[in-house]
């Protein structure tokens, strides 16, 4: 299963870009939409400006019935973050990792932050979710692509109105 959601900022992409890899504005961006335990476990930026980061928290889920055997409804998830360094317009391409321990489900994909117009920019993600449970797997992998697209809407929505407050 795979979904593409893009946000348009009417922010440069460095405006962007900093929110998305700033772990204290990472941090209050998980707390928003209800997560908690959140902690930085590597932020490696390199002299070329590309970066990586890895942290982990703890995601709540309401959980439908079939899914229950098989999830948390409080899943502590690792996710790792990779970020290229800026092309000759300040492109950006990425890709994550979400690690969910203990669940029969692996969510990856890509990102890119393009310009757009004079001051703003887009943030494009593309996300894979994988469930190879037989029978119920399919079901599984369209409750978290749901769960995951909610977030990903909150998280943008967020970014949004930190960006108009900053």
């Amino acid at each position: 299963m795979q979904f593409e959601v893009t946000h348009t900022y009417k922010r440069p992409i460095g405006d962007v870009f900093d929110v998305l890899t700033d772990f204290e504005r990472l941090k209050a961006k998980y707390l928003a939409v209800g997560q908690t335990g959140v902690e930085l476990l590597s932020r490696e930026a390199n002299k070329d400006g590309s970066l990586t980061i890895i942290t982990r928290r703890v995601v709540p889920l309401d959980l439908p019935g079939f899914a229950k055997r098989v999830l948390s409804p409080k899943q502590t998830v690792t996710q790792t973050d990779t970020w290229s360094a800026p092309d000759a317009k300040g492109a950006r391409d990425g890709t994550f990792e979400v690690d969910s321990k203990g669940a029969p489900v692996k969510v990856s994909g890509k990102l890119r932050l393009a310009p757009k117009g004079a001051k703003g920019c887009t943030n494009t993600s593309t996300v894979t979710i994988e469930c190879k449970l037989p029978i119920i797997g399919g079901k599984i992998a369209d409750f978290v692509a749901g769960d995951a697209r909610r977030a990903v809407d909150h998280e943008q929505a967020w970014i949004t109105a930190y960006l108009a407050e900053h």
